[in-house]
């Protein structure tokens, strides 16, 4: 795609040039009708394979906008499994997890509560 812009842009820059010289140069407006009609054959091949160009480079875009929509769709679809497979996996860490916090929480609930028993029984009457 790079080629084809840059082919673009010289046949462009081109036209460019030589309208200009054309435009400035020191001719008279007959030398200048005259050299135009010469030139004419080489505008319309330069118009011409502008317009290719043009064409080819709006088909390349449509084609790698298409091919990035089926490529970002199958990365979703990879992701989403990835993550459905990760989830599925860890399932049972994650339940055991879960079951080791109640049980600490139960033991740290027992320590407080016997740590205020013997608070009570220590105090001076």
């Amino acid at each position: 795609m790079n080629k084809k812009m840059l082919t673009c842009g010289i046949f462009v820059g081109g036209a460019i040039g030589a309208a200009a010289a054309l435009l400035y140069a020191p001719l008279s407006g007959k030398e200048l009708r005259k050299q135009m009609r010469e030139s004419k054959d080489e505008w319309v091949k330069i118009a011409n394979e502008f317009k290719t160009n043009a064409t080819e480079l709006k088909e390349s875009v449509t084609k790698l906008s298409q091919d990035g929509k089926e490529i970002i769709k199958e990365l979703a679809t990879d992701v989403k499994t990835a993550v459905e497979e990760w989830q599925h996996e860890i399932e049972p860490t994650k339940e055991a997890m879960q079951s080791e916090i109640k049980n600490i929480q139960k033991t740290i609930a027992e320590l407080e509560n016997k740590l205020q028993e013997g608070k009570e029984t220590i105090r001076p009457s």
